[in-house]
């Protein structure tokens, strides 16, 4: 991988929940669905920790 290109993670960083529902919303296979349903959970984990944390 390059330098300037971005990781994984910060891709991942970078989507908001409302980002990813709309993904979801447009997801065509079962499959497709379940990835975003984990990634929403991922971020609202991420949200509740920053919530947590303060």
């Amino acid at each position: 991988m390059k330098n300037e290109e971005k990781s994984l993670y910060d891709i991942f960083l970078s989507y908001s929940y409302s980002d990813v529902m709309k993904l979801f919303q447009g997801a065509k296979t079962k499959e497709e669905k379940d990835f975003y349903a984990n990634l929403s959970n991922m971020i609202l984990e991420r949200e509740q920790m920053k919530v947590i944390g303060r």
